[in-house]
């Protein structure tokens, strides 16, 4: 009887791993994964909205917006595109707002100072579009491009002229925002409002400069296809036809 023990002792302990082992197979779910097959992963059992943030209010959409030390196109549209849906979607509630409102004419000033930066956000970005096909200066080399020039400087222009509405926006709410006599700590948009209602910042004249020195860069290059007129065609083109 005593030399029964060990054996049975035996017997049952490889019962217990043999089922231990089978258990353990079936509860991992990741060996022959297959979506909706035998073995699934925990993880597609939990709602996928569980995971997911959804922006929903105008601060959610503001915070997306995001400009690296050196950006591309696709980044400054990208902002563009945050920041006006930010403009058609309602505030959160006064107490998740973006700094501390104690009284409702302070949250009234919040509203019209996010909706001036906002603004001005926007209008910055299409500014640095049109920089980006904008010339400082143009050369007498630079004409040997002058169609490509032409329709780059048609481009900024229009990206210039599309910053214009967004400025005056601005100043209308920095106007609104300025009859509060509360200073509210959004740091340097309460700067931003102080500098756009005394004067000293002026984006209006800043993009007018641009256009007008953008008009003699186009003069130049008109002139010169007014002069030369089978040079109004791309650089690849030219070279076809002298070759």
């Amino acid at each position: 009887m005593k030399q029964g023990i060990p054996i049975l002792f035996f017997l049952f302990l490889t019962l217990f791993s043999f089922s231990l082992g089978a258990w353990e197979t079936d509860i991992d779910y990741n060996y022959e994964y297959e979506k909706n097959g035998p073995y699934t992963k925990f993880s597609d059992w939990v709602p996928y909205k569980l995971h997911k943030w959804e922006p929903k209010y105008l601060e959610d959409f503001y915070e997306l917006y995001n400009l690296k030390q050196h950006y591309n196109d696709n980044e400054l549209r990208k902002n563009i595109y945050w920041l006006k849906i930010a403009l058609n979607k309602r505030f959160r509630h006064p107490k998740h707002a973006l700094c501390e409102t104690k009284t409702e004419q302070a949250y009234y000033k919040y509203r019209n100072l996010m909706f001036m930066h906002i603004n001005i956000q926007i209008m910055r970005s299409y500014m640095r579009l049109a920089s980006k096909f904008d010339k400082r200066h143009v050369y007498f080399y630079n004409l040997d491009f002058a169609h490509e020039l032409k329709e780059s400087f048609g481009i900024a222009e229009s990206f210039y002229k599309e910053a214009i509405p967004y400025w005056e926006k601005a100043k209308e709410y920095a106007d609104k925002a300025n009859e509060v006599p509360v200073d509210l700590d959004l740091g340097t948009i309460e700067t931003e409002r102080y500098e756009i209602v005394t004067g000293k910042l002026d984006f209006g004249h800043i993009i007018e400069t641009h256009l007008d020195r953008l008009e003699g860069k186009q003069k130049i290059v008109s002139e010169y296809l007014a002069k030369y007129p089978e040079a109004d065609a791309k650089a690849l083109d030219l070279i076809d036809r002298q070759n």
